[in-house]
């Protein structure tokens, strides 16, 4: 009789166990529910105690990155646990890349990633899609990726980079957490212009150069300090020329800003 009622009480396995999502340190189990569940345990392999959840999906957190990890689930009734599921199998992803400011005209955008001999190359997407427009390198933990010219490349525009676990070419590799940044415009600015004084000052990157061209013919190039101050004197203005600031990222000059001078 008491065999028979344990026989009752015992909810079932759960079935379709699957993983939903999957960071650096997370991963998402779900499975078909049980009737006559009160909770559920989570068997990973290498743990010695179960993870208790209420429902599904479950969120299992504190993971390694990079770690290949076995699970299995089991519904619990009182005290009456039941036989485990099917065992999944996944990996975690490698943690997010650390990426310096990138301005546009820049050669390569660069960054550190996890030193180990396995991974060496990253790539960069358009924010939050899964198409990659290049791939980089990782070398001994120093990411580059080259993009001068790169017509995928838009300043303003948003992108994400990720590195990669395993060789890219290979559909076993898999794209790590993303860091996502902008493709900036350098900064400048051009404070107001007095033609009889000859004065052209403002702002840039710090240590930036900056173009200065009136009514359209280049004049010279300012060098800023190391808080991004410009400042010198231009001849040839009158009153109602066109003063032109552009800084300089690389070997180009991506942005710039127009006074009239009075």
């Amino acid at each position: 009789m008491l065999q028979n009622q344990l026989s009752i009480l015992r909810p079932d396995a759960p079935s379709n166990l699957h993983i939903t999502a999957v960071t650096d340190t997370t991963i998402t189990f779900a499975w078909d529910t049980v009737d006559n569940a009160d909770f559920y345990l989570i068997r990973i392999a290498g743990e010695t105690r179960p993870r208790q959840f209420n429902s599904s999906p479950a969120v299992v957190t504190g993971l390694v990155y990079a770690t290949v990890y076995s699970a299995k689930v089991s519904a619990v009734n009182g005290v009456i646990e039941g036989n485990s599921s099917d065992v999944v199998t996944q990996k975690t992803l490698l943690p997010k890349p650390t990426i310096l400011r990138f301005l546009y005209g820049e050669t390569y955008i660069n960054g550190t990633s996890i030193n180990s001999p396995s991974i060496t190359n990253c790539r960069i997407y358009r924010k939050g899609e899964t198409t990659a427009l290049l791939t980089g390198t990782i070398t001994a933990g120093v990411l580059r990726i080259y993009v001068l010219g790169n017509v995928n490349i838009i300043p303003g525009n948003e992108y994400d980079i990720r590195a990669i676990d395993g060789n890219p070419n290979l559909p076993t590799s898999a794209a790590g957490m993303p860091t996502t940044i902008t493709a900036e415009l350098a900064k400048i600015t051009l404070n107001n212009v007095v033609a009889s004084s000859g004065v052209v000052s403002g702002t840039t990157e710090n240590n930036g150069q900056v173009r200065i061209s009136v009514d359209g013919v280049n004049k010279t190039v300012f060098t800023a300090t190391s808080t991004g101050s410009y400042t010198g004197n231009i001849s040839g203005m009158v009153a109602g020329s066109v003063v032109k600031a552009e800084a300089k990222v690389g070997s180009i000059f991506p942005s710039y800003v127009e006074k009239v001078a009075t």
